[in-house]
């Protein structure tokens, strides 16, 4: 057996950050918790050499920031579940190093407690700093699915990938392969002469069926074509083609020859068939003395005689060959030419059969290669890309001649990368991290590099994963990959062994499972020992350590067994059972212990608890998971569960809701609508299930011309409203005329048939927005019902009550149930040739079977079962890791077809129990499972009990929920405000501070009205003449950004910036006006922000100041028509100004201030504005700037600053918080007036009230829920 990897108490601290490292994390051993706190080290730069954490020299070579640390993993709900953890990982960090020394934090945290004490006390602050500012910066951590950071680094490195800048990309691959198979079917077929294209078409009749034979094979390109285990690299289609066209004309000429010979002897032939009939062989001729028979037998002979018949299609005039013409006693047929010729032609029909299956794995591996090129030149022409090309095209950049240059890029900008759910990786993703990381060599079959876990101190690759959970092969991935890349990191690995997720006896139970057949079995639990080579095993069982529960489950006072296997008796005296058989058993009885748990848990006697800690909390019908394969498992148990009274929800990530009943019912009402003038039409809507008509109501319709009529007339309504509002109000109209959601919900499946109606009308609505009239949207619903593997609206879930989950094994890996049924683990799939193309490994060379059937391949058909078996395996680890308390098997003698005895060895199930051994009946499984449960009294056997149980729900037992909110009370639209936003019509809100400013400056350049007298020329050489608009506006804005940049005290003496403006002002044509800028920088600089008449700072004299930060703070249905009025009410009261559109604010304020800075202990808020009011400084009196100010509404816009700093202020400084002494109010600066004796500067700090009914008004009804304690 291989070593096992290191283990470490504390992996997440001791773990070196330098290199490449893999950690193997068993089920429930914390692997999400483990990769937050390796990301915090990396923001800490914790362990860093010569760092700040002296006691430890194993981290990374520097700190951190979240845009530099990769984490990738296989789904996007991965990645934002990683996302969400890392971010609350990062908090508690940062409130961790904030709290003081001598806290409780080492009894609530204890690796959290052991990283602050690694470094010194007086450096918490700086660390709780930086560990916030990684916290803020998450929403840019560079957290991803594997595809979507290939896609970005294709993009981002366009030049040293090759690729274009903009690819489209296709999620449907379907069109463009059938045009690509289009096209190959042209290019190759079409050529061909009669007799070799006759050849091809008998073996794909048509592009389509040739497309559907590909299909698989184009999905798993890395794999390499076999045919009966030997390879078809370099085998030509060409010859056997024409060799199988010469048999098709051999053929032909053998059959007319046969033809004419019978023409010639027909008379004599039937004479010497009636003579032969009582010497044919009774077999071979079954019912020759059957008169009808044997009549029908000639007449077959006499149509293929005349022509109506091909000889190919006869049953009996192919048997008249002489060698396939067998008479009683070994006797010779007579040597007529009609036999003889048949003879031939039986001949050249075996020789062509021979041919024709050669020729097809050959004919398949030609169009694989050609289709897969084509395709690629094709979405290369279109600017396309597939999901796969994304990751092949990154592989293919890196391996290319600026490989090592886009290698280098890539490091630079994520120095270290994180793998998560690494051993569902595949052969091309794998060739994408060992070319920038150098993880030895990924190529299979060959020898990796000796260890690479020092290869770069300046880079780290972490790899995590379970191979024991690979079970994602039908998607892609591949454990031999994920073998090979343990192969070449050995030396680097290490495991996560302690169980957070289950009980003591849980982990126990599992344990014993698995280590019995790790030790007992030759080739190990997960069949990769090789046989006589146990001690070098890839991929060994290890026994995993529980942290343990102190909760139990409970029934009756008594604990319950970990473990339990429900034994089910067949029919027969071997106990044997059918694999229908063993479903139905299997339902029934889970649904009957099921509950019985329920009826004991509404008394009390149920539940979850701990020696004396009182009455436990009753088990609930969502403490439940039901683990099944596939929807057909899933079926079976729900009906069970439903004739008991149980309600249960079927969780599935694959299922479309247009390949429902409802999708389809959804489309005749559709077609009515569009079309109530059809009666036809109609009728079919009005017949649909979900409609709910009865059949009196039917015939009703039929005879009753006014019933008819008003039918009619109201689907002319729903068409009204559709044309007016929309589908969606008339789709709810018919709903609600019907009374359709009464009439389902009172049905079986109610709930989820309801869900998938209204989740369509949805879809509907938002396609419409996007089709042209209502017969677009009819015939795009019926595109996705005929593809609906195709679409994306997945159905949703249809309740979120109390409902048993019933889960597909695959969709619960990662979750976790406090118990858990596995009622049909010993069923099991066999690759047989209707399982699909089999596919298995020779060492790491992925291959596809294309042989017909098991008997021509049989190696190869072994060899995929196999592998069949070992995922299995890894399948039932999975479902038995998944409970906290509790999990329960259904076990049977499984047997299939006609077999005598059963078959469970071929099972997961039955091969950790067995091993290679066969359990051939109950008995014998009997004695399996006692046998594991005497090693462990956490395993248990329980004989299934025939008695029904119906659930029994007692309503005074039921916890009363709170009453729920209504979720759509009215029309609340959840938006982003802003001060921009505010003064568009449209309320758009500009996202970035750049196109707030541009956005700005187009609103205070146009034309304001009133201003008739004529207007004076700006003296040259001044501020005044410089530019208006626009551009020039965001150009001012942007100086004084540089200006903050470099740092005001020491801007004037900056001779970059200077040269730096004058370039700017080159680039415009704007160097006539440089000196006046030059002067007005100097003015900016020196001169008080302060009004007439008052004292204030200069910038020059800042030390303690923030250009250009943004905010965001919560609003909640606030008014802007009472925004409006407070403001005008606190903003030179009394003052016209135009009034705000009325809308609503229900979501967030957004802003961007140009300015934020502190003086003696005061802070302002700042504003730049560059409007032109005049021709001189004449123009910039405090009237004109109060107009230009209400004018604009900048009194709107420095009211929302001022409550952002009252908020941030107020939250900052707690309960040292004093507006009047902290704060000293807002300020608008124009620019073009800094030399006129107002300095351009208009000052408001209106009184704590009134900035206090601000805040009030913004918080909405978020402040009237509860933000008083906050504002106190």
């Amino acid at each position: 057996m291989s070593p096992a990897p290191d283990t470490h108490k504390n992996l997440a601290l001791d773990l070196p950050l330098r290199g490449t490292r893999l950690i193997e994390a068993s089920a429930g051993t914390g692997k999400t918790f483990t990769i937050a706190l390796l990301y915090v080290r990396l923001v800490l730069g914790h362990g860093q050499p010569a760092g700040e954490s002296p006691g430890r020299d194993n981290g990374f070579s520097r700190t951190l920031v979240p845009p530099e640390i990769l984490v990738v993993t296989f789904t996007e709900a991965a990645s934002l579940e990683l996302r969400d953890r890392i971010r609350h990982r990062l908090v508690e960090a940062t409130e961790a190093f904030r709290a003081q020394e001598g806290d409780d934090l080492g009894e609530r945290d204890p690796l959290l407690a052991q990283l602050r004490a690694d470094f010194p006390p007086q450096t918490w602050p700086h660390c709780a700093r930086r560990l916030e500012l990684a916290a803020e910066w998450m929403d840019d951590a560079a957290i991803s699915t594997i595809h979507s950071w290939a896609q970005r680094m294709l993009r981002e490195h366009a030049f040293d990938s090759g690729r274009l800048f903009r690819q489209e990309l296709v999620k449907d691959l379907t069109e463009p392969t059938l045009e690509a198979v289009a096209d190959y079917w042209r290019t190759r077929v079409y050529p061909l002469d009669a007799a070799q294209a006759a050849a091809l078409l008998a073996l794909f009749p048509s592009p389509q069926r040739l497309y559907r034979d590909l299909r698989g094979l184009l999905q798993r390109d890395d794999a390499s074509l076999v045919y009966a285990g030997e390879p078809l690299e370099g085998e030509d289609y060409r010859a056997p083609l024409a060799r199988l066209g010469a048999c098709g004309a051999s053929l032909h000429a053998s059959e007319v020859r046969a033809r004419e010979a019978w023409a010639r002897d027909a008379a004599q032939l039937n004479e010497t068939l009636q003579d032969l009939r009582p010497r044919l062989n009774g077999t071979r001729f079954r019912g020759k003395n059957d008169d009808a028979t044997f009549a029908g037998w000639l007449e077959e002979l006499h149509r293929w005689g005349r022509g109506e018949l091909s000889l190919k299609d006869t049953a009996f005039v192919k048997k008249l060959a002489r060698s396939q013409l067998q008479l009683n006693q070994r006797e010779e047929p007579p040597a007529l030419p009609l036999f003889e010729h048949l003879d031939s032609w039986h001949r050249a029909r075996t020789e062509a059969d021979d041919l024709q299956q050669s020729l097809y794995p050959l004919v398949l591996a030609d169009a694989r290669d050609w289709v897969s090129r084509r395709l690629a030149e094709q979405l290369e022409t279109r600017a396309q890309m597939s999901f796969d090309d994304m990751i092949r095209g990154l592989a293919e950049a890196l391996e290319g001649p600026a490989g090592e240059t886009l290698a280098e890029r890539i490091r630079v900008q994520f120095p270290v990368a994180m793998i998560d759910e690494f051993q569902d990786t595949d052969p091309a993703q794998y060739r994408i991290f060992p070319a920038i990381y150098g993880v030895g060599n990924p190529a299979p079959g060959r020898e990796p590099a000796a260890d690479t876990a020092g290869v770069d101190d300046d880079t780290a690759l972490i790899l995590i994963g379970d191979p024991k959970q690979a079970i994602y092969g039908f998607r892609g991935g591949d454990i031999h990959t994920y073998l090979a890349a343990r192969h070449a990191t050995r030396g680097s690995h290490y495991s996560l062994d302690t169980n957070f997720r289950s009980s003591q006896a849980a982990v126990n139970a599992v344990n014993q499972l698995f280590l019995r057949a790790e030790e007992t079995h030759e080739r190990g639990a997960f069949r990769f020992a090789r046989s006589g080579h146990a001690e070098d095993n890839p991929l060994p069982f290890h026994e995993v350590q529980a942290r343990g529960r102190r909760e139990q489950w409970l029934l009756r006072d008594q604990p319950v067994a970990a473990l339990t296997g429900w034994l089910l008796p067949g029919d027969s005296d071997s106990g044997l059972l059918g694999k229908t058989d063993y479903l139905r058993e299997a339902a029934r009885h889970s649904a009957n212990r099921i509950a019985g748990w329920l009826n004991l848990a509404a008394e009390g006697a149920c539940g979850f608890g701990g020696p004396g800690e009182g009455a436990p909390t009753p088990l609930r019908a969502r403490d439940i998971a039901i683990l099944v394969r596939d929807r057909g498992e899933a079926r079976a148990i729900r009906e069970a569960l439903a004739e008991r009274g149980l309600a249960s929800v079927y969780l599935s990530d694959r299922d479309s809701v247009f390949d429902s009943p409802e999708a389809r019912d959804l489309l005749h009402w559709l077609r009515a609508m569009a079309s109530p003038e059809s009666v036809s039409t109609l009728r079919s809507a009005l017949a649909t299930a979900t409609l709910g008509l009865s059949l009196s109501q039917l015939d009703l319709l039929q005879r009753d011309e006014a019933a008819w009529e008003r039918a009619q007339e109201g689907f002319v309504g729903y068409r009204q409203r559709w044309q007016r509002q929309g589908v969606l109000p008339a789709l709810r109209q018919l709903l609600h005329d019907y009374r359709v959601p009464e009439h389902l919900l009172a049905g079986p499946r109610g709930e989820r048939r309801l869900t998938n109606l209204l989740h369509l009308a949805e879809w509907a609505q938002q396609a419409s927005d996007a089709l042209d009239g209502d017969h677009a949207l009819v015939r795009l619903l019926a595109e996705h019902i005929e593809e609906p593997g195709q679409d994306e609206q997945i159905l949703r879930l249809e309740s979120d009550a109390d409902l048993i989950q019933v889960v597909t094994i695959f969709k619960s890996k990662g979750l976790e149930y406090p118990v858990v049924v596995l009622p049909f683990i010993c069923t099991f799939r066999e690759v047989t040739a209707k399982s699909g193309r089999p596919l298995f490994h020779r060492g790491d060379m992925p291959l596809l079977e294309l042989a017909p059937k098991k008997e021509l391949a049989r190696d190869s058909f072994e060899a995929a079962d196999d592998e069949r078996l070992a995922e299995e395996v890894r399948l039932l680890y999975v479902a038995l890791t998944r409970a906290r308390h509790a999990t329960f098997l259904g076990l049977a003698a499984l047997k299939t077809g006609t077999a005598k005895s059963a078959e469970l060895h071929k099972s997961a199930l039955g091969y950790l129990l067995a091993g290679s051994e066969k359990i051939d009946d109950l008995q014998a499984l009997r004695g399996c499972w006692q046998r594991l449960g005497h090693s462990c009294r956490d395993i248990v056997l329980d004989d299934s009990d025939s008695r029904d149980i119906r659930y029994q729900l007692i309503p005074e037992c039921v916890a009363k929920q709170p009453a729920r909110s209504p979720s759509h009370r009215s029309f609340r639209p959840w938006w982003i405000a802003s001060y921009s936003a505010l003064q568009q019509r449209a309320g758009a809100t500009p996202e970035t501070f750049e196109a707030e400013v541009r956005d700005e400056e187009h609103r205070l350049n146009e034309p304001r009205a009133g201003i008739v007298a004529e207007q004076a020329l700006p003296r040259p050489g001044s501020l005044h003449a410089f530019p208006r608009g626009p551009e020039p506006g965001t150009f001012l804005h942007g100086v004084l950004e540089s200006l903050a940049n470099a740092g005001f005290e020491q801007a004037l003496g900056d001779a970059g910036l200077q040269e730096q403006l004058l370039e700017r002002c080159r680039r415009r044509g704007w160097e006539l006006h440089v000196p006046a800028l030059q002067s007005g920088m100097r003015d900016w600089l020196t001169t008080p922000l302060a009004a007439e008449g008052e004292d204030g700072p200069t910038l020059e004299s800042l030390r303690h100041y923030r250009a250009e930060p943004d905010f965001w703070f919560a609003t909640t249905r606030a008014s802007t028509a009472d925004l409006d009025q407070r403001v005008s009410e606190g903003v030179f009261p009394g003052e016209t100004r135009p009034a705000l559109r009325r809308q609503q604010l229900n979501g967030l304020m957004k802003g961007f201030i140009d300015l934020l800075l502190e003086h003696e202990g005061c802070y302002y808020v700042i504003d730049w504005k560059s409007n032109w009011l005049g021709a001189d400084d004449s123009a910039y009196q405090m009237p004109a700037m109060q107009r230009a100010l209400l004018d604009k509404r900048y009194d709107l816009q420095l009211a929302i600053y001022l409550v952002a700093l009252h908020r941030h202020l107020r939250h900052s400084l707690g309960a040292d918080y004093d507006y009047e002494r902290h704060v000293g109010g807002a300020m608008l600066v124009f620019l073009r007036g800094i030399r006129a004796p107002s300095r351009g500067v208009v000052r408001i700090k209106p009184p704590r009230a009134v900035v206090e009914a601000w805040d009030d008004c913004l918080a909405g009804e978020s402040f009237a829920a509860g933000t008083v304690e906050e504002r106190a």
